[in-house]
This record gives structure tokens, sequence and C-alpha cells, in this order.
């Protein structure tokens, strides 16, 4: 008895009609209060008119009187108990509508603990059961997504580890067997390896830290023209040596940004670096920055081959290649721009890339300046 009454359908439906059977049987006392006290001095009153005539009141009249009492009694009864059915009914089917979705909630819920991700519900009108609903399928859908993506991640970094790893061991079984000579070439090959197996532990390491919020900024005001310059000076050298031309295209003077300089320069130089791996000899890479009505926006442009409509909304995803055929030595670890997006966000700006395939590619991020970064400070308290 104890768990059906702990069955919110019932504890509603109990409360209902608690509710309902309390309301009409005080109107029904009051009432029948009411009514039998006015009949009463009315009664007492026709006595009164009769005695002043000296008569006496006719046994019919008071009858009559009685019966109706009696009446009122019974009809107030009925009406009692109707209305108490009719509480009950309403009852439960508002009940059922309010238990219903909860129900269907927390039964997707379970399968969703269980790992049936796929579950959703259904949204019926546009109450806070339906907002419910809404948010409920929202989870499951990220959480979906979000599973798939660790899946996936998972996959690729085992794909990026092996091949490294696979060449070392083969390298160095070829040296103990004697089969190959640890010369100087070979042990760079060997280095080469384990740089690469290094930088791809780094980038992990620091998107795992931005994904959980422990990546440490340290803001304050940027010149980022003076910071665009002393890093396209240091890469120059690079460029050249492909014959790929770098210019940088700004205003003589822009509003300070309030960013940690050193993850931007990480930003730019991810960006500048990709631009160079996919423009071909002879080509151009341009930096621009420009300030538009909510901070600065950056901008790297290259002259490469361009990226596929249906590859460009995914090119910020983790060990994400347009080109499969690339490998880890020519195509980077694709993890570059999963980075890029990770440290703009995280300090409250947003990326985004446009292309034209045959043409080149054009990566955008906008920064914060530090006027918006005070307004946004103020307004946040």
């Amino acid at each position: 008895m104890t768990k059906a009454f702990n069955r919110l359908s019932v504890r509603l439906t109990a409360a209902f009609l608690l509710a309902a059977t309390m309301g009409v049987a005080l109107v029904a006392v009051l009432a029948y209060r009411t009514t039998s006290t006015g009949f009463t001095a009315f009664i007492g009153h026709l006595e009164a008119m009769q005695g002043m005539m000296g008569g006496m009141m006719d046994s019919t009249v008071n009858q009559a009187a009685l019966e109706f009492i009696s009446n009122l009694g019974q009809t107030l009864w009925i009406a009692g108990l109707l209305g108490v059915a009719l509480a009950l009914l309403l009852g439960g089917l508002f009940t059922r509508q309010i238990v219903a979705p909860l129900g269907e909630v927390a039964t997707a819920a379970r399968r969703i603990a269980k790992g049936d991700l796929s579950q959703k519900v259904k949204i019926r009108g546009s109450n806070e059961l339906a907002d419910l609903g809404e948010s409920f399928n929202t989870m499951a859908q990220t959480l979906s997504h979000d599973r798939q993506l660790r899946q996936n991640m998972v996959a690729d970094i085992a794909h990026e580890l092996r091949t490294p790893l696979s060449v070392l061991q083969a390298n160095i079984e070829a040296m103990q067997d004697g089969v190959l000579e640890a010369s100087a070439e070979n042990l760079a090959s060997l280095h080469q390896e384990t740089s690469l197996l290094a930088r791809l532990i780094e980038d992990l390491g620091t998107l795992s830290l931005a994904d959980s919020g422990q990546l440490e900024f340290h803001p304050r005001a940027t010149d980022l023209i003076k910071l665009s310059s002393q890093i396209m000076e240091g890469m120059r050298t690079q460029f050249t040596s492909k014959n790929v031309s770098l210019a940088l295209e700004a205003p003589d003077s822009l509003v300070p940004v309030f960013v940690d300089p050193d993850r931007i320069e990480q930003v730019m130089r991810n960006l500048l670096s990709n631009a160079f791996r996919y423009t071909p000899e002879g080509g151009r890479v341009t930096l621009r920055l420009v300030t538009d009505s909510e901070g600065v926006v950056a901008s790297v442009t290259d002259t490469g081959t361009g990226i596929p409509s249906e590859d460009l909304p995914h090119v910020f995803e983790r060990f994400y290649r347009v080109d499969r055929s690339r490998t880890r030595r020519t195509g980077g670890s694709g993890l570059g721009l999963a980075i890029v997006k990770q440290l703009v966000e995280a300090q409250g700006g947003r990326v985004w890339a446009t292309s034209q395939v045959g043409k080149g590619t054009t990566f955008f991020f906008r920064l914060p300046t530090v006027s918006s970064q005070v307004e946004n400070s103020f307004a946040s308290r």
C-alpha cells in the first residue's frame, strides 16, 4: 500500500481528490446552513403572522418545511458525491497528462544509463513538459555525438601512434640484429619519429587541458599588429625556402585585444603553418587584421587548392584531414585547427573558414577588444 501511494500518479490524484472533496464539502455545509437558517426564519415569520391573526399554522406548511429541509440535504449529498466523482475523473485525466511524459523521460533516461543513446521522447504541446522533452532530446543527441567523437578520437590516436612506433621498433630491432647500421643518418630518422610523437602528445595534452577547462590563460591588452609582425618574421625563412610569399595587411593601428599573447601566437603559427603546408610553390599567404563592431578579426588566406564544401564544416574537428592521402609528415597531425578553435573560443573569440576549390582558403578568428572585455565583465556582475 505504501509503495503504491509513493507513485506520483497516485499522489497527484489523491491530492486533487482531497482538494475537490474539501471544496465540495465546504460549499455544501455553507449552503445547507445558510438555506436552512433562512428557511427556518421564513417559517417563523409565517407563524408570527398567523399568531397575530389569531389562527394556527396549517400542518401542511409545517410538513412542507420539513420535506424541503430533507430534500435540500439529499440534494447536497448527491451534488457532493457527483462533484467528488467528477474530481476523481478529471484528476485522473490531468494526472495522466503530467505523469505520462515524465514516465517516458524516466524510461528513456534509464535506457541511456545502460548505453542506449538513441533514445528520444515525444514532444507534446508547448508547456514546461514540452521544454523538458526538448531538453532531454538535445542532451541525448549531444551525448551520442560526444561518444561518437570519443570513439573516433581513440581510433585516430591509435592510428597516429601506430606508424611512428612501428618505424621505431623496426629500425631499433634492425640495429640490434646488425641489419641496419647505427649511423648518424639512421639515428636522425629515428629522432624525427620521436619528435613527431612528442608533438602529437603535446597537442593532445593541450586539447585535453582545454576540454577540461584546466588550460591556463594570462590575458592582457595585446597589440595584435606587433605580435603578428614578430611571428611572421620568425617564419619568413620557412616560407622563402618554398618560394611562398608571406604578407601582412593591417591598418596603422588597432584597438588592443584582451588575450593571452602566447596562446594567440600559437593560434597564428598553426594557421600560418597550415596555409604553408597547402600552398604550392610560388603561391602566397596573407595575414590580414581588421576591426569590426565585435572586436578585431584576423584572417589567414592561402592560394592553395581549396577545401570542398562538404569538408569545410569538419576542418576544426580533431584528426580530420581534407586530403586523406596525406600522411602525418606532409599533412600534419590533424590537431592544429582543433587547437586553434579551442584556444580562440576559450578566450571569448570565434573561428570560421571560407574556401573556393582551386582558388584557396581563408581561416578567420575574432578576438574581443580591451573595451568590450571590460564592458562584458561589468555586465556579468
